[in-house]
């Protein structure tokens, strides 16, 4: 398998480079999930596609999200509040299985569409709240808190866009935000719920055929960059603000949304 992975491999122009752009978007993913709660999580999958087609850019970063997850979730195993991760699990399997039906009509093209848009909305959304971040009134956010609907919805909505784009934070976030959860159980509750949706895509994948022994090998060259990636995400979490590091983050995630979608139509 590894021979005709390393074969794949040579026959790619360039091999550097994509390795260089794959230990980039690792580092990014690794410091987001253990520093910064996901701030840069969702630059993972932009960066990659800038030299990767998006179905094997997936099937690169999943196996190392995975690794990342039970890190994340093992740190933060006491915390997860199970009555709102119950809810947040079915809505996330449900939008999955909505993302493994239409996954493979989806050409690349759609979902690079697909990948700046959500980028785009994100950066956007954290900007405008920004802005207008006193205007949502306390009766509406007491409402939004016992809407099982809503719960269903957004986390739907968080299951399609992550087996499909890896981008399901922004969504998940959606809903559990209006909550004012303590910071503690906020993390453990995100953190697995991710691990636990993660875990569930790859089934669908190998189903899919996604992964390949190309991806596999892509995924382990660059897998002793997560350690590098989660203690620098401690160290920023210790030395940087986290409104400087969102700011910047979200600014750069606006810029490959921008990227990805001008490149589909120019």
């Amino acid at each position: 398998m590894f021979e005709h992975a390393l074969n794949g491999l040579r026959e790619i122009n360039r091999p550097e480079i994509l390795i260089l752009v794959t230990i980039l978007a690792v580092i990014l993913v690794a410091i987001s999930k253990s520093g910064f709660g996901g701030a840069l999580g969702s630059l993972g999958l932009p960066v990659m596609v800038f030299v990767f087609p998006p179905k094997l850019a997936i099937a690169i970063l999943l196996p190392l999200y995975l690794i990342t997850d039970f890190f994340v979730a093992y740190t933060w195993r006491k915390f997860p509040v199970i009555k709102i991760l119950k809810v947040m699990v079915l809505g996330g399997l449900s939008g999955q299985v909505l993302g493994w039906l239409c996954f493979g009509y989806l050409d690349d093209k759609y979902i690079l569409i697909l990948i700046g848009f959500l980028a785009l909305i994100t950066s956007i959304r954290y900007f405008k709240n920004l802005i207008w971040k006193n205007v949502v009134v306390d009766k509406t956010k007491t409402i939004l808190k016992s809407s099982f609907l809503r719960a269903m919805g957004w986390c739907g909505f968080s299951g399609f866009s992550s087996f499909v784009a890896l981008t399901g934070g922004i969504p998940a976030q959606i809903y559990l935000l209006p909550m004012n959860l303590e910071r503690q159980l906020f993390v453990g509750t995100m953190s697995f719920y991710f691990l636990i949706i993660n875990l569930a895509k790859l089934p669908f994948f190998f189903d899919l055929g996604v992964f390949s022994p190309t991806s596999i090998l892509l995924s382990i060259v660059v897998l002793p960059i997560l350690p590098i990636g989660i203690f620098i995400g401690k160290f920023l979490n210790k030395m940087l603000s986290d409104q400087m590091f969102y700011h910047i983050s979200h600014f750069a995630l606006f810029c490959c949304g921008i990227n990805l979608i001008s490149k589909q139509f120019l």
